[in-house]
């Protein structure tokens, strides 16, 4: 009856402390057990009022093939992640619940942070204390119903420190694109911040001028709504890394 997520953690970081980055690289994420589950609640979900009622299912994942079936003919792939990757906020916050994400991370069930990615958190308490949890074995962005494909998952994560490395929020990256994210209970306002962080990342990091880097990420890069049901909304901009030669 919590309403929370249950988490491994937390993860103490030797000579973390405010001002600095942490960047955890997801060495592999992978699912543990054939089990799985999904939901949806009264009154959560984007159809809330369309759903107004409680449904819980059990699915099952075959695990050789490494896909769940819905329905006869209908099957969809296994594509792991953990939904929560969080800091500890600042210890003046006091303990929050891991629903909505913020600056510490969370909550952000971004499935575009499986294996071979890697996100950047701001420090925001003295070790960082990262925690883990929320397996998801497959979902779609958005999480549209509440839940997505709750499952056991194992893997492995690789935790450098940045000091000095100020970032007012998370980023991202995978193998093949950049990422900036923003969280707000608006989603006008979690698309402004996010696209407003690319065209910092662009300036800052490939040397364009602000001007420039607007543009540039008008042409180049994409909005997408990772997170729409836990109260805070998030967005992320992608864009490619092999329009940059240098």
């Amino acid at each position: 009856g919590r309403g929370d997520h249950t988490l491994d953690g937390p993860i103490y970081v030797r000579g973390a402390e405010p001002g600095d980055t942490l960047e955890i690289k997801i060495r592999s994420v992978e699912v543990r057990l054939p089990i799985a589950g999904q939901s949806f609640r009264p009154g959560k979900g984007v159809l809330a009022d369309e759903f107004n009622y409680q449904k819980d299912r059990v699915l099952w994942i075959d695990m050789k093939r490494q896909t769940i079936e819905y329905a006869p003919g209908v099957e969809v792939p296994v594509k792991p992640f953990w939904g929560v990757i969080a800091v500890a906020p600042e210890p003046s916050r006091g303990r929050v619940g891991s629903g909505p994400p913020d600056v510490f991370g969370g909550n952000l069930d971004n499935r575009d942070l499986g294996a071979g990615s890697t996100l950047y958190l701001p420090v925001q308490t003295k070790g960082g204390l990262v925690s883990i949890g929320d397996g998801h074995a497959v979902q779609g962005e958005g999480e549209v119903c509440l839940s997505a494909v709750e499952a056991s998952l194992k893997g492995e994560v690789q935790i450098i420190l940045h000091k000095g490395m100020k970032l007012h929020g998370p980023r991202a990256e995978t193998a093949t694109q950049y990422m900036t994210i923003g969280l707000s209970p608006d989603l006008n306002e979690a698309a402004r911040m996010a696209t407003s962080d690319m065209v910092n990342f662009i300036a800052t990091e490939k040397g364009l001028s602000r001007d420039d880097a607007y543009m540039l990420a008008s042409a180049a890069s994409d909005l997408i709504v990772s997170e729409a049901v836990d109260g805070t909304k998030g967005v992320h901009a992608v864009i490619p890394k092999s329009i940059f030669h240098k």
